[in-house]
């Protein structure tokens, strides 16, 4: 007697050597070991299960937006309208289909339908081993908040993977997806803010809200720029010096790239908006906002400056977190330095600090001195002359 292991309903295709030499090939131009098998396992299950359904399916089409594979595993195959996810893994598991919360919840990206997929390169087999819709999935599915991603039992899936393609010959307009709410809408300037922020973290799709992290990558172009920005970024920067900005000159509405009025910065954050209008001195002082990009994080500086009696002028320095919630790493210092590098004052963070801030000074015209951030091996300085 033989134990039958995949039931005949169940679809199983072979890999052509070559497919697979190709597909790996190509997954070389991801750095990171976890992308290159997002490329090399979702290449191979939306070629081979697209190529299997083209003879009853000539409209069948692959998704070409592999650019998601270095931050999210899933293949999409476009069909009679409808989005079929293909869920790649090496793991023989089946016990559950893991759906990240991208083909969920964002709504250019939700799925349709879900396949689970398991690949055995060593075989060189591909196994389909069941689907759900959208709709099921989100009455059914555990949401994981820590690596958000929805969790099916393998019991709610529908095993009879033959059954799909039969539905999108008798009844390709079947309702398949709950509501999905609309994502909040970024500004431009905060959006790249954002993508200089993810560009060197270990894990972009956890590191901001959801529904930021959702609202850049569903734009292709900003999609795009982070993959450029990942793709180039060094791990360890360890000086970075700036052009020299005159701050008399911000007086006269003149100001050096990169710095910024605080409210076209901020678009709609009203939170931190708010921060800064809590630190706001009188109306007649100019402030400006510059994000820092250190390897793992974006910090903002903020710089108010404004005229004196005596003809010189107040300035006055804050470093904080770009979220108002946010606090900034330990032992995170601020300092001031006179143009021959000389420590003027100094601040470094304290406990659960989201802000910090060097006490306000008076300079003369002419006077130049620079703004020092390190945490670590970072330093970043910016110059400036009165």
């Amino acid at each position: 007697m033989t134990l039958e292991l995949i039931p005949i309903t169940q679809l199983t295709l072979p890999i052509p050597a070559p497919m697979s030499d190709r597909a790996w090939q190509q997954a070389q131009a991801y750095r990171s070991v976890e992308s290159r098998w997002n490329s090399y396992l979702n290449q191979i299950a939306s070629q081979s299960i697209a190529a299997d359904l083209a003879a009853d399916f000539p409209q069948i089409r692959i998704s070409p937006d592999s650019d998601t594979w270095q931050f999210v595993n899933g293949s999409v195959l476009e069909l009679n309208g409808k989005r079929i996810v293909l869920l790649s893994s090496k793991a023989i598991d089946h016990s559950e289909l893991v759906i990240p919360q991208e083909w969920v919840d964002i709504p250019a990206w939700a799925g349709d339908y879900f396949i689970a997929v398991q690949i055995d390169p060593d075989a060189e087999m591909l196994h389909c081993w069941g689907y759900t819709t959208h709709q099921r999935m989100k009455a059914k599915a555990r949401y994981d908040a820590s690596d958000r991603t929805y969790s099916l039992d393998a019991h709610h899936l529908i095993a009879d993977i033959s059954g799909l393609w039969v539905i999108q010959q008798l009844n390709p307009s079947e309702v398949t997806q709950t509501a999905i709410a609309p994502l909040a809408s970024v500004a431009a300037t905060q959006a790249e803010h954002l993508l200089q922020r993810l560009a060197t973290v270990p894990n972009p799709r956890l590191e901001i809200p959801f529904e930021l992290w959702g609202a850049l990558v569903s734009d292709r172009q900003w999609r795009q720029r982070l993959v450029e920005l990942r793709q180039g970024a060094t791990s360890v920067r360890t000086d970075l010096t700036t052009a020299t900005s005159r701050l008399s000159g911000w007086l006269q509405n003149a100001f050096s790239t990169g710095w910024q009025a605080v409210e076209d910065f901020l678009g709609e954050d009203a939170e931190l908006a708010l921060a800064f209008r809590q630190t706001a001195t009188p109306t007649s002082t100019v402030r400006r906002v510059k994000a820092l990009q250190l390897p793992d994080r974006l910090l903002l500086l903020l710089v108010s400056v404004e005229s004196e009696a005596d003809e010189r002028l107040g300035i006055g320095v804050q470093l904080r977190s770009i979220y108002n919630t946010e606090t900034l790493p330990a032992d995170l210092t601020l300092t001031l330095l006179s143009s021959d590098d000389e420590v003027m004052r100094s601040v470094v963070t304290r406990d659960r600090d989201n802000a910090i801030q060097l006490p306000r000074f008076r300079l003369n015209s002419g006077t130049e001195f620079k703004i020092q951030v390190q945490l670590g091996a970072t330093t970043v300085v910016e110059s400036f002359l009165v």
